[in-house]
């Protein structure tokens, strides 16, 4: 579907988060599955057999994750698509290795000069692909490292880089607690679009998340972007500049997951940044709110979640994750792995 330029910047200014117009390739810290999007938009912490997690911290992978693959697809503003994959293979007791691709299509737009004269239209396009190994330091510890190639292009210039994240997780089995810290996208640009080098999209980011021992829920805090203090609009919704703790709750997204690893799971989030920027005066808009489900069906499950940006503007996650293991096993796998 073809777009005017005018909606292209728009959406740069909505869709991408941490942005503070001095990067490129942002659209590699966009959340990337249904699950994550329901948690808040930024939850990076869960220990368990979802590969979509070490996309964001490859200390993540896991022997649950094992044979474990993801598939996700999201339809955002004005037509903008874009989908992940992802999976994680065992290699032995203490080493994983993980492969995942990124892909997102901005569509067609029209292009003009500074004259408003046509000159044709064009397209634009981001990929990235990324591989990831973790080995477990000990019960508790374990560390991982994803290197990645990015690629965008837009109208006739092209650009590609290539960066590293780097993981460390802490996973208590007993009292069912995870802390995960991530630095992510250290690299470099290999060209630039137009011969000057920009700075590429560091993320620093901080996980928590916890299971309740009598209830089946599990709740997860996400400190976010914590490479740069001040990732706040200057001023909110009435026009007055944004204050210390505005500042500092941006950085904030909380989750809650219903029935963690079983067959049906019910979730609920909030990000309070995306709550904050497209909140407005007077008017409730729900933004920042995320919820969703998933459900098992032997081999196969399947993800949804629904993202609030403000009324008649929001996105719906959908995604699919295989266990192949289960899938090639059949009832011997169940037998020995009921839950996953």
């Amino acid at each position: 579907m073809t777009k005017s330029y005018t909606i292209l910047l728009f959406l740069f200014s909505v869709f991408l988060t941490a942005q503070d117009g001095t990067r490129v390739y942002e659209f590699v810290n966009i959340t990337t599955s249904p699950r994550q999007a329901a948690l808040g938009g930024n939850a990076q912490s869960a220990w368990d057999a979802d590969p979509n997690m070490s996309y964001w911290n490859p200390a993540l992978m896991n022997e649950q994750s094992h044979g474990q693959m993801a598939i996700n697809y999201v339809n955002y503003l004005a037509d903008v698509n874009f989908g992940t994959a992802s999976f994680v293979y065992q290699y032995d007791d203490d080493e994983f290795f993980s492969i995942h691709g990124q892909y997102v299509d901005y569509g067609d737009f029209r292009g003009y000069d500074e004259n408003d004269n046509a000159t044709g239209d064009f397209s634009a396009k981001d990929a990235a692909i990324v591989v990831g190994y973790a080995r477990n330091l000990s019960d508790f510890f374990t560390v991982g490292v994803n290197a990645k190639y990015i690629n965008s292009r837009i109208e006739s210039y092209s650009s590609h880089a290539i960066a590293a994240d780097l993981g460390l997780v802490f996973h208590d089995v007993d009292y069912e607690t995870n802390v995960a810290l991530s630095v992510r996208n250290i690299g470099t640009q290999l060209q630039t679009y137009a011969g000057t080098k920009e700075k590429m999209p560091l993320q620093v980011n901080l996980g928590i998340s916890h299971r309740l021992e009598y209830v089946p829920l599990e709740l997860s805090l996400t400190l976010h972007d914590l490479q740069k203090f001040d990732i706040s609009m200057p001023y909110n919704e009435n026009g007055q500049e944004v204050g210390f703790g505005r500042k500092v709750i941006d950085h904030i997204s909380i989750g809650g997951e219903l029935f963690p690893g079983r067959g049906f799971n019910i979730r609920l989030g909030y990000n309070f940044k995306r709550g904050n920027e497209l909140a407005l005066e007077d008017k409730r808009t729900f933004a920042g709110l995320t919820y969703g489900f998933g459900i098992r069906v032997h081999a196969f499950r399947f993800e949804f979640a629904h993202a609030n940006y403000y009324k008649g503007s929001n996105s719906n996650h959908f995604g699919m994750i295989i266990n192949l293991d289960r899938l090639i096993q059949g009832s011997n796998y169940w037998r020995s792995n009921p839950y996953y």
